[in-house]
């Protein structure tokens, strides 16, 4: 029996991807053991408690790297490892998951990294000396490591079979009529006040322009953004703000176009299903990752970049009237899917058994 542990944390760009990949293997190796590591009392234990077993490590948040006591759970790591004896660790890139490769590292156990953006993290730049190799999701990341004989274009780990339904059918079963456009409005899992405030804005324009619209404010943000607006007309007309969408594949799979921000797993999944968009990239990301994400697609012709402080209403008009075009849709949805790469989880399954040699 393989013993394999998850280390992911801090966002669901990091955790979706390891859980989409924990099942995976799951379904193929049931007798496999499969444990996770994150922080405890977070957004990740709420995900993977319950589905897999669970080990917490007291990091809050990314400034605590900072405290005597970051460096202190090394200690708890290096006993969670030695009570696990994992054959095979996967670590997702962020501060959560620095005390438990330095453990590995001190224990001598084998690691992968998963890096889901087109510039490697710090964490994944600091560590992969030491691993058995990364992952990447681009292959325009093989260019930031000197390595390269570690590297592996796996793609992200997206759950395939779930962005290539029928369209029309996405559509009926997320409330929308079949035969109207759909536009999807997200500004990632927690919303983003910028792009709802502009959004508002438009939202009669896009009714009376005859867009279908499924808008994810966020939780925090749900009930100060409908106070005010004239929710039930706008319902009729075919308007949809939900706190969250619990399910972002099916939404993925039935709209048409999107505005959206650039985090790595959403990319994926928009090439996958062939969805265009209008990137808006996050402003506070680290060395601007977003960015650079969202240029691999919009310089194959598969959206438009949008940077922040350029948005506005009028903007957003402008290039939403640009893009409502049925030939100009379909030749953007092709080209995401050219660069797309649907089968990261398999990939990667495939590169775990080869350096685990057949063992089962």
């Amino acid at each position: 029996m393989i013993n394999i542990l998850f280390v992911a944390g801090g966002t669901g760009g990091h955790v979706i991807p390891a859980l989409n990949m924990a099942d995976y293997i799951s379904e193929r190796a049931p007798h496999w053991k499969i444990s996770f590591i994150g922080r405890k009392n977070s957004f990740e234990e709420k995900l993977i408690a319950g589905k897999y077993d669970f080990y917490g490590l007291d990091i809050i948040k990314s400034s605590d790297i900072k405290k005597l006591s970051y460096y202190l759970s090394i200690k708890d790591a290096l006993k969670i490892l030695g009570e696990l004896e994992p054959d095979i660790l996967v670590v997702f890139g962020s501060y959560i998951t620095v005390p438990i490769i330095v453990a590995s590292i001190i224990k001598k156990l084998p690691f992968f990294l998963h890096e889901q953006n087109v510039i490697p993290g710090r964490v994944t730049k600091l560590f992969y000396r030491f691993s058995q190799g990364v992952a990447v999701s681009f292959p325009e990341t093989r260019e930031y490591f000197k390595d390269k004989d570690k590297i592996y274009l796996t793609g992200n780990f997206v759950r395939t079979e779930l962005l290539t339904m029928d369209k029309a059918r996405c559509k009926k079963e997320l409330g929308f009529d079949e035969n109207r456009k759909l536009l999807l409005i997200t500004g990632g899992s927690q919303g983003s006040m910028k792009i709802n405030y502009e959004v508002k804005k438009i939202i009669p324009y896009l009714l009376n322009n005859g867009w279908q619209i499924l808008h994810q404010i966020g939780e925090k943000n749900y009930v100060s953004y409908i106070e005010g607006i004239p929710i039930e007309e706008w319902a009729k007309e075919g308007y949809n703000p939900v706190p969250f969408i619990k399910n972002m594949e099916l939404a993925i799979c039935g709209s048409d176009f999107a505005i959206s921000r650039a985090g790595a797993t959403t990319i994926a999944q928009f090439l996958i299903a062939g969805l265009p968009a209008i990137y808006i990239p996050y402003p506070y990301a680290k060395d601007n990752h977003q960015i650079y994400n969202a240029e691999v697609v919009v310089k194959v012709g598969g959206g438009e970049l949008l940077l922040e402080n350029q948005l506005n209403s009028e903007k957003l008009i402008n290039l939403l009237d640009k893009w409502d075009n049925k030939d100009r849709l379909a030749k953007a949805s092709e080209a995401c899917r050219k660069i797309s790469i649907a089968n990261g989880r398999e990939n990667f399954w495939n590169l775990i058994l080869e350096k685990l040699e057949g063992r089962n």
